[in-house]
């Protein structure tokens, strides 16, 4: 029997860097950078997902006031990500397939996204005795 194989590949070009708010340059750090971080040594982009993931789930987009376009290039997104950027966008702009070629819209909605996630991510790493595991609450909710 012959087996079909279909290559598939959509590469989209987003900007050349992710923005996160300006004021919250110290939050990223602190999360990368401090060994007691759930987070340390992390790139930037695995805090923008979580952060986007977050925000996602309590429904808290927020638009950037003052964007930092300089700490997150979207090279270094892995194919995963970009395709959980482009999921977030069409659920919750309600958009079809011809949604895929709006990669500069798809950009600004994750970072939105992103922006409203940060400030319970920085919440739980702050106030929390065991963030991973609050982390692991807030999302196996979605699983069941």
């Amino acid at each position: 029997m012959i087996e079909n194989k279909i290559n598939l590949k959509f590469e989209f070009k987003f900007k050349k860097y992710a923005a996160y708010e300006s004021d919250d340059q110290n939050i990223y750090n602190a999360l990368k950078k401090s060994t007691d971080s759930f987070l340390y040594n992390e790139e930037f982009t695995k805090i923008f997902i979580l952060a986007m993931a977050l925000g996602y789930a309590k429904g808290c987009p927020k638009p950037l006031k003052t964007p930092n376009r300089n700490n997150i290039p979207t090279s270094v997104f892995t194919v995963d990500e970009k395709w959980m950027m482009i999921a977030l966008y069409m659920a919750t702009k309600n958009k079809k397939l011809e949604s895929l070629y709006e990669v500069d819209e798809i950009l600004t909605n994750a970072e939105e996204y992103a922006n409203g996630g940060l400030t319970h991510l920085w919440l739980m790493y702050k106030n929390s005795k065991n963030p991973v595991e609050d982390l692991e609450e807030e999302f196996r909710m979605y699983l069941e």
